[in-house]
C-alpha cells in the first residue's frame, strides 16, 4: 500500500515537472474558421485543433468544440463535460459559470463548478453572473437577488431587488433603497433612501469610487469600496476622476442663497453660481472656475472665465495642475478628431489639437487650430473645422459655403470648391470622396462627385459624374489584392450607369439604368427598363483572372478547416480525375480546363467556397464565391445559386442542389471518395475525393 502511494506521488510529481502544454491556433481566413489545439514542448499534437480553448488558472483548459463545452486537465485529457454553456470569468478564480439550457444570462439555469468539474453551486439559478473586480457572483431566485463567492458559499441570501457590479464593491437595491456592499457581503453604506452610484471617468468607466447623495441627488459625498470617505469629506453635486492624470473634476454642491423679490420678501432656495474645482487625488483644490463648467478634452482641461458682466464665458485650456496652457480668450474650444481610416498608431494621430472659435463683429464665428502647447497652427478664419488627416498634415475645413483641404501652413491643398463630403465617403487612406451640388435655381438639382487623392489634392480622374460609389469586397483584402488596383467605381453619367477603375478607365460601358449588388467575383447586376440582366464584371478580364488565380492558390496554401463531430464534412474536395499535376496539365491541353488549377470545394461548418470557374462546360452552374450546403446523415447537399434561403432550401426536397454522398465503391487510397449523383447533368465531375480527411476514422 505504501509502495502504491509512493509510486502515485512520484508520478504526480513527475507530471507537475513536465513543461506545460501550449495552445496553438490554426486559421483559415477565407471561411473565417479557427481551431485551437494543444501541443507539447517538442511540438507534438496532444489535442487536434477544433473550436476554442481557454487556459485556466489551475493549469487545465476550457474547450468549446464538438457543439458543447468541455474541461481538460493540464495534460490534455478530457475530464468533464459536455456542458450547454461554460464561462471562465476571471483567471484568478478557480470557478466557472455553468449553464443548463444555454447561457444563464439568456434564459438558461446557472451555477458554479471548479476547473476539475466539481460542482460548487447547483445550476438552478436564473440570471447567474459574475461581478467583475469583486470576486463575487450574483444569482436570482424567485425574482430576488443574492451573492455568492468563488467557493459557492452564499454570502447574501436572495432577498435583494437588484445588484450591480463596480470595482471592489457591489451596488445593491432593496425596496426602493440603495446601499453598498464589500466583497464579503457586508454593508459599507447601509440601505437608505439616499441614491448611491458609481463615480466614473471621462470614458464612463467605473473608478472604484462612489457617490452617496441626498434624496434630491444634489449634494453628495464620496466613498471608496470600503465605505471610507474620499476627497477630504468635501461635498459635491457631481465628480469625475481621471485616473491616468490623478485628477478630480468636481462641481461643488450648490449653496442656497437668499434673493429679494419685487415685493421685498426673501425667496429661499435659489442656488448661487456653481464653482468647478480641479483637485488632486486627495481632493485638494488646485484651481477653481466660476464660469460654465470644466471638463477634459485630450490631455488638458477646458476651463472658462467670465467674458463680461452679461454672464458670457470665454474658454481656454489648463493643464493637470490648473495652470493656463491656453489663455481663456476663445468663444469655443473642442478637440479635433481624426478622419475615418486614419492609422491610430502613428504618433501624429495621437497628438492633441484643438479647434478654437472666435466671434467676429459680424456675429459670425470663425475657427482655427491650436496645438496642445497653445501655439497657433491655423488662425481663426474658417467657417468650420471638420477633422484632420495627421499623416498628411491636412484639415478638412469650410470656407464660406464650400469645403476644401488646407495644410498646416494655411495653404490650400484642395481649393474650397465642393459642397460636402459624399454620403458614401468612407474610403481608405489616402482617398476622400466629395460632392458638389448644382443648385443655382435654373434647373433640377444635380450632384457632381469626385474622388480626391489627399497626397496631391487633385481628383483621381476627370469626368462629370452625378454619382460615384466605390465597391471592394473585404475578402479581396484577405487575398492580398490591393484596394487601389481592385476597387470598382460604380458611376452615373447623364442618366446611365457604368463602372470605372480608379484611373477612370471605363470597365462597364454606360448603358444601364442601374448597376448594383457586386458579388465577391466582382460581378454587378445591371438593370434596363426595370429588368434584371445577366451579371457583368466590374473588374474586367485581367483583374478577374488575377482574382481567380489568387483564390485558387490560397485555397491550396491555407490550412483546411478540420473535420470534427460538429462539422464532419469540413475539408478540401477535388474531382477524382484531377488529383495530380499531370492530370490537370492534360485537361488544360485538351481544353477541358481553362487554367492550370484543379476544381476545388472547401467546406467549413455550413458554407463552401466554390472554385469551379476553370471547368469549360456551358452547363456549369454560375456559383458565387461562397454558397451554403446542407449536412445530411450520409453526405451533404451543395445548394445551387437559384435556391431559396438556406434554411428553407435544406428542408425542401425539391430545392435545386448537388447531392454528394459517401462512395459505396472501394476507397480511393488514403483519400475519401464521394459520388455526386447529379453533377454530370450540370457539367461537373461526378466523383470526388476529400484530400483532408478527418483525423477520426469513424467520421464520414
Amino acid at each position: 500500500m505504501l509502495l502504491a502511494v509512493a509510486l502515485a506521488s512520484a508520478a504526480f510529481a513527475a507530471s507537475a515537472q513536465e513543461p506545460p502544454l501550449q495552445i496553438y491556433t490554426v486559421k483559415n481566413e477565407l471561411v473565417n474558421w479557427r481551431g485551437d489545439g494543444l501541443r507539447d514542448a517538442e511540438g507534438g499534437t496532444v489535442l487536434a485543433p477544433a473550436g476554442l480553448l481557454t487556459a485556466l488558472g489551475n493549469g487545465g483548459f476550457l474547450a468549446r468544440r464538438d457543439g458543447a463545452y468541455w474541461l481538460y486537465d493540464a495534460r490534455g485529457a478530457r475530464i468533464a463535460g459536455p456542458y450547454d454553456d461554460l464561462e471562465a470569468v476571471d483567471p484568478a478564480l478557480d470557478a466557472l459559470i455553468v449553464g443548463v439550457g444555454g447561457s444563464p444570462v439568456l434564459g438558461g439555469d446557472g451555477g458554479l463548478i471548479d476547473g476539475r468539474g466539481r460542482e460548487l453551486m447547483a445550476p438552478i439559478y436564473k440570471g447567474f453572473g459574475y461581478l467583475p473586480g469583486t470576486g463575487l457572483f450574483s444569482f436570482e431566485q424567485a425574482r430576488r437577488w443574492g451573492l455568492a463567492d468563488a467557493r459557492g458559499q452564499v454570502l447574501v441570501k436572495p432577498t435583494l431587488d437588484g445588484v450591480a457590479d463596480a470595482p471592489g464593491a457591489v451596488l445593491v437595491g432593496d425596496a426602493g433603497q440603495q446601499g453598498l456592499m464589500d466583497r464579503a457581503g457586508r454593508y459599507v453604506v447601509p440601505l437608505s433612501e439616499r441614491p448611491v452610484s458609481s463615480i466614473n471617468d471621462g470614458a464612463s468607466k467605473a473608478t472604484g469610487y462612489f457617490a452617496v447623495c441626498d434624496s434630491e441627488g444634489s449634494v453628495c459625498h464620496g466613498v471608496d469600496g470600503a465605505g471610507r470617505p474620499i476627497l477630504g469629506g468635501r461635498s459635491f453635486s457631481s465628480a469625475m476622476f481621471h485616473a491616468d492624470l490623478a485628477r478630480w473634476v468636481i462641481a461643488e454642491a450648490p449653496e442656497a442663497a437668499p434673493a429679494v423679490q419685487d415685493d421685498g420678501t426673501v425667496a429661499i432656495g435659489i442656488p448661487a453660481s456653481q464653482r468647478w474645482i480641479l483637485a488632486d487625488e486627495r481632493g485638494r483644490t488646485l484651481a477653481s472656475f466660476d464660469c460654465d463648467y470644466l471638463y477634459r478634452i485630450g490631455g488638458l482641461f477646458r476651463a472658462a472665465r467670465a467674458k463680461d458682466e452679461g454672464g458670457d464665458c470665454v474658454w481656454g485650456l489648463v493643464d493637470r495642475d490648473g495652470k493656463w496652457r491656453v489663455p481663456a480668450r476663445y468663444d469655443s474650444i473642442e478637440a479635433i478628431g481624426n478622419a475615418w481610416g486614419v492609422n491610430a498608431d502613428i504618433p501624429a494621430a495621437k497628438a492633441d489639437e484643438y479647434a478654437v472659435g472666435i466671434d467676429g463683429e459680424d456675429r459670425e464665428r470663425r475657427f482655427g487650430v491650436l496645438a496642445a502647447d497653445g501655439s497657433e497652427i491655423l488662425p481663426p478664419r474658417y467657417a468650420q473645422i471638420y477633422y484632420r488627416y495627421p499623416e498628411f498634415g491636412l484639415y478638412l475645413v469650410r470656407q464660406g459655403e464650400k469645403i476644401g483641404l488646407v495644410d498646416r501652413q494655411g495653404v490650400w491643398r484642395l481649393e474650397p470648391t465642393y459642397s460636402e463630403t459624399a454620403p458614401n465617403a468612407s474610403l481608405p487612406m489616402p482617398y476622400l470622396m466629395l460632392s458638389e451640388r448644382d443648385d443655382d435655381g435654373d434647373g433640377p438639382q444635380r450632384d457632381r462627385y469626385a474622388i480626391i487623392d489627399l497626397r496631391t489634392g487633385k481628383p483621381m480622374f476627370a469626368g462629370d459624374y452625378e454619382y460615384l460609389g466605390v465597391e471592394y469586397d473585404f475578402r479581396w483584402g484577405k487575398l492580398g489584392l490591393p484596394w487601389e488596383e481592385f476597387a470598382v467605381v460604380v458611376a452615373k453619367r447623364g442618366d446611365k450607369y457604368g463602372a470605372l477603375d480608379l484611373q477612370g478607365r471605363v470597365v462597364v460601358p454606360f448603358e444601364y439604368d442601374n448597376l448594383q449588388g457586386m458579388d465577391t467575383w466582382g460581378r454587378l447586376r445591371p438593370t434596363r427598363k426595370e429588368r434584371d440582366l445577366p451579371l457583368v464584371s466590374g473588374l474586367g478580364p485581367q483583374r478577374s483572372a488575377r482574382l481567380h488565380e489568387t483564390l485558387s492558390r490560397r485555397l491550396r496554401e491555407e490550412p483546411a478547416p478540420h473535420a470534427s463531430p460538429a462539422m464532419p464534412y469540413a475539408g478540401r474536395y477535388l474531382p477524382v480525375d484531377y488529383r495530380s499535376a499531370g492530370q490537370v496539365r492534360a485537361a488544360l491541353a485538351s481544353g477541358r480546363l481553362s487554367r492550370g488549377f484543379a476544381p476545388m470545394l472547401l467546406l467549413d461548418e455550413d458554407t463552401a467556397i466554390i472554385d469551379l470557374d476553370m471547368i469549360v462546360d456551358k452547363k456549369r452552374p454560375d456559383f458565387d464565391f461562397l454558397e451554403y450546403y446542407c449536412p445530411r446523415d450520409d453526405g451533404f447537399d451543395l445548394l445551387l445559386p437559384q435556391s431559396a434561403l438556406s434554411e428553407e432550401a435544406c428542408a425542401d426536397p425539391g430545392a435545386p442542389k448537388l447531392e454528394f454522398r459517401a462512395s459505396a465503391s472501394a476507397s480511393a487510397g488514403p483519400d475519401q471518395a464521394w459520388d455526386c449523383g447529379n453533377c454530370a447533368a450540370k457539367g461537373l465531375p461526378a466523383r470526388w475525393v476529400r484530400t483532408d480527411p478527418a483525423a477520426d476514422a469513424t467520421l464520414p
